[in-house]
This record gives structure tokens, C-alpha cells and sequence, in this order.
């Protein structure tokens, strides 16, 4: 793995990478560009239809058939098909195939399964209370019989956006690996504060900001409710959000400055990480039709970083390893184009597979649609009280392979504890 280093000089601003120059620049750092164009295509709806969630940008003619361009095929399905549930597949390929982590994480690998039942039992259990508690004359409102699946989502969402956001950390922390910047503590508790105050307050300007209330899928906060006079608490904290955001991107900037001038080593390839999600994040902050695909605006780099960096694993690994057990694993990370193909089948024998077909017959359910909406509630731009019980069941249930992802990836890429990820990684 060559790691180049720039010069500018070299002793100042260090560009030393993960892989190399180009990859990096492409996968890791310009994976955010795929972010950016999602962002455009909605602007670019906003300022050319009437209602940009349903109106159709163009329409694709293939044959005899008219595929209109919607947000949601351009935006949330080109995302779930293509790139987000292949990536989920990279987390099943990179451990259920492998000998070693069964070894090493079988508890985890079991429990992990049980994420299926979370959702389901969230959103079940007011309606079997409101069941328990009609026997006494006690009847649950809508509102309350529907709290269990509100909860669940806001939950999945941002458990949702705190994944994105702590593998953004890994990379941040590969690079000061790679770049000899992990010795300085001082540096360390900065970079820190500033990762996760300039990732985590464009969310925090969202929910007080006066347009929080009118962005569709999003529980009333009542932040913006006049408590005397004009004033709100949303009001209050709206611009000291502001004002704490803006002053975290000045100081950074300005200590990285310091450093440079005082003749210190920059790391220049962690900025440029920063540089290239940071902007994204909070500009898919400060428009409501924009946070409504907040899911795939700020996860679709995010997929692309995941698919590049497991397939390098899977190549330094299964690639060089040839041990019993590992024929599966050799096989899918042998050829890129294999690696591909097997991520779309899951895809498919996910949102289309026997599984569903079983369910079609079984239950007599239009899965097709509460398929489609339960994808577009995940992805934000369907409201979850808008779905009815079987919808919101069954989007518990496809949400369940990417909290089962949530979970195993904050177990298995443990660069500091794990000597096997760093071998697999080539950062040792």
C-alpha cells in the first residue's frame, strides 16, 4: 500500500493516506460529491416543480414503458438498490462468512439478530396495553396507540445518523494514524470537540430553527412554542447554535493556523476529510425538504467509503489467506465484479425475494407498495404516522438488517483494540 506524501513542505502539511493518493481523494474523501449531487437534484426540483416529493422532474422512456422522474426513484431508490443495501451485504460478507470473527465474536454475531425484534415489539406493545387496559374502560388515543412506532423511528434515525457520523470518526482517526498525529493530547481533545460539534450542531440548528415544525416525518418538539411574548426556547437556542457552530469552525481553523505558523506538522489529509463532509452536513441541515432525504444526503458517501474500505479488507484478507473456511469469502472478494453481483442479489432477495412472496401469499398483503413506503419512511420522506399497522410492522422488520449493521460495525472495525482489523487495514 503506498502512502505518498506531498510536500508544501513536507514537514509542515502531511498528506500521508489510507490506501493511496488516488483512492483516497476518490473513495474516502470525494465519496461526499455523490452527497452533493443528491443535494442538487432536490434544489434543482425545488426550483422547477410544484410539489417537489411528488412531481416528476422528466420521464425515462424504455420501449413501451414511461418511468417518471420522481425524488424518490432519482434520490431514495437509486440509494437503497444500488448502494445502501449492498453495503449492509459488505457488513454479512466481512463477518458471518469469516471463520475468524465467528471465533472471536460469535456472542455478537448471534445477538445481533435480535435487532429484527426490537421495532415490531416497540410499535406492538401500546396496542397490546391498549388491548389489556380496554377491559378496565381505559381507551388509548390514536396519538398513544401510535407512540410505540414514533419512538422507534426517531430512534432508528438517529442511531441512523450517529452511525454516519462515527464512521467519518474512524476514517478522521485512520488518517492521524497514518499521519503520526495521535501523540499530541492537546491536539487530540481539539480535533475531538471540533469533530463532533461541527457534525452534530447543524442537527441541533434543525430541531430549534423555525422551519423544524414544517419539515414533514418529524415529532412536534414544541420548541417553538411562545412561552411570553415573542420568545420561544427554540428561538432562544436557535442562534446561540449559530453562533456556537460558527465560533467551532473559526477556532479550528484558526488553531490549525497557529500550528502551521509555529512551524508544527499539520495533518492535511484529516482536513480534507473534514472539508468534504462537514459542508454536506450542514447544508442538509437548513432547508425542510432537504432534511426530509437527510438519510441518503449524508449515508450515500458514507456506502461508497463502507463498499471501498471492506473490499480492501477483503482483499488484504481472503485475498492472501488461503485457510479452510474461507473458500465463500475468497471467492466473493476474488473479483470486484463478484462482489458486486452478490451485493445486488441480496439486495433483491431482500426487497423481493422468496421471503416476500411468502408473505404476499401468506397474508394476502399489497407488499409491493407498503414495501416502497416502508424504504421511503426510512429514508425520511414518508411520515410514519401516515403508514397503517402493517406498513409500520413490516418497516420495523427491513429495518432490522440495518440496525443488525449498526450494531456489528461498532464491534468489528476497533483499529486500536483489534490487531486483525489493523492487519486487514495495512495501518500496523
Amino acid at each position: 500500500m503506498s502512502s505518498p506524501t506531498l510536500s508544501l513542505p513536507s514537514t509542515l502539511l502531511r498528506f500521508n493516506w489510507i490506501i493511496d493518493r488516488k483512492n483516497d481523494l476518490i473513495w474516502y474523501i470525494g465519496s461526499a460529491l455523490a452527497g452533493w449531487l443528491y443535494v442538487a437534484i432536490i434544489l434543482y426540483a425545488i426550483h422547477t416543480t410544484t410539489n417537489p416529493l411528488t412531481d416528476a422532474l422528466g420521464t425515462l422512456r424504455l420501449g413501451g414503458i414511461e418511468i417518471p422522474l420522481t425524488l424518490k426513484l432519482l434520490v431514495v431508490w437509486s440509494w437503497a438498490f444500488l448502494i445502501d443495501s449492498p453495503h449492509v451485504w459488505a457488513t454479512l460478507a466481512r463477518t458471518y462468512l469469516d471463520p475468524d470473527e465467528w471465533q472471536v465474536r460469535r456472542r455478537e454475531l448471534l445477538i445481533s439478530w435480535g435487532w429484527f425484534l426490537l421495532g415490531p415489539l416497540a410499535i406492538t406493545t401500546p396496542y397490546l396495553l391498549g388491548a389489556a387496559f380496554a377491559s378496565f374502560g381505559v381507551k388509548f388515543s390514536p396519538f398513544w396507540l401510535g407512540f410505540g412506532a414514533l419512538v422507534y423511528f426517531v430512534f432508528f434515525r438517529l442511531w441512523a445518523y450517529f452511525h454516519v457520523v462515527r464512521q467519518h470518526w474512524g476514517f478522521f482517526q485512520l488518517y492521524k494514524r497514518r499521519n503520526n498525529d495521535l501523540d499530541d493530547e492537546r491536539e487530540n481533545r481539539i480535533d475531538k470537540w471540533f469533530f463532533n460539534l461541527s457534525l452534530y450542531l447543524p442537527l441541533a440548528m434543525f430541531m430549534t430553527s423555525a422551519y423544524y415544525d414544517a419539515t414533514p416525518g418529524f415529532p412536534q418538539l414544541g420548541l417553538r412554542y411562545e412561552l411570553f411574548g415573542n420568545l420561544s426556547i427554540g428561538g432562544i437556542l436557535y442562534p446561540l447554535v449559530w453562533v456556537l457552530f460558527l465560533a467551532t469552525i473559526i477556532g479550528y481553523l484558526g488553531w490549525q493556523w497557529r500550528r502551521w505558523q509555529t512551524g508544527a506538522s499539520v495533518n492535511g489529509a484529516k482536513l480534507l476529510l473534514m472539508l468534504s463532509i462537514v459542508p454536506l452536513h450542514f447544508v442538509a441541515f437548513v432547508h425542510p425538504l432537504l432534511v426530509v432525504f437527510i438519510v441518503p444526503l449524508v449515508t450515500v458517501g458514507h456506502n461508497l467509503q463502507y463498499h471501498r474500505i471492506v473490499w480492501m479488507y477483503g482483499q488484504n484478507k481472503y485475498g492472501k489467506e488461503q485457510r479452510p473456511g474461507f473458500g465463500i469469502a475468497q471467492k466473493i472478494f476474488s473479483r470486484l465484479p463478484i462482489y458486486i453481483l452478490t451485493g445486488l442479489l441480496f439486495t433483491f432477495a431482500l426487497y423481493q425475494g422468496p421471503w416476500i412472496e411468502f408473505l404476499r401469499s401468506a397474508f394476502g398483503l399489497q407488499l409491493n407498495e407498503s414495501l416502497l413506503n416502508s424504504i421511503a419512511m426510512m429514508a425520511g420522506i414518508v411520515d410514519p404516522a401516515k403508514l397503517n399497522l402493517g406498513e409500520k410492522i413490516f418497516a420495523a422488520m427491513i429495518s432490522g438488517w440495518a440496525m443488525q449493521h449498526y450494531y456489528l460495525d461498532s464491534k468489528i472495525w476497533r483499529v486500536r483494540r483489534d490487531a486483525m482489523v489493523r492487519k486487514g487495514l495495512g495501518v500496523e
